[in-house]
């Protein structure tokens, strides 16, 4: 879970190279984003660098599970370098801020809405609804439309804006 990491310092002596979980998760245990599938059939053939998304959808579930239990070495190698939370900051500025939001939110469900392959001008997109808690707090959530590009061959979260929760499906 986030936060507990903080009192043992893990911040303070966070390298650049290497962070650890803040939540760890077992091979076998159900995958945080939510497919059905065992963490290491779904996501975590991704964070263990064994195989990269190749679909918006993979990716989407791929950095939400990363969000959900800290694996920022993860959320920099599949951010776009110039997506505002990368811009300006060194890795360790990146991977510290990131941190610090995963221990202060818990991840409690992910929605994908919809998603679309790239566009003329090589943009994906997906649409997504996360749902969390801050500090024991009440569930709360926030839907965002979420553009990707493809760099050297691999899908890049280039940025978000957060939108109306779109309709259910009828």
């Amino acid at each position: 879970m986030c936060g507990r990491a903080e009192g043992h310092g893990l911040i303070r002596h966070l390298s650049i190279c290497e962070v650890d979980l803040l939540r760890k998760v077992g091979r076998n245990d159900p995958c945080p984003c939510g497919s059905g599938r065992k963490y290491k059939t779904c996501c975590g053939i991704y964070h263990a660098g064994i195989r990269y998304p190749d679909t918006v959808e993979q990716l989407i579930r791929s950095r939400y599970t990363a969000y959900a239990i800290g694996d920022v070495n993860y959320l920099y190698r599949t951010t776009h370098p110039s997506n505002e939370a990368v811009v300006g900051k060194t890795e360790e500025q990146y991977k510290r801020e990131t941190l610090l939001y995963c221990q202060r939110v818990d991840f409690t469900g992910l929605t994908i809405h919809s998603t679309e392959p790239e566009d003329e001008g090589g943009i994906a997109h997906g649409t997504l609804t996360a749902r969390y808690r801050i500090a024991g707090g009440p569930e709360d959530f926030f839907t965002e439309r979420s553009e990707f590009v493809r760099v050297d061959g691999r899908l890049l979260y280039l940025n978000g804006t957060e939108i109306e929760t779109p309709a259910a499906d009828d």
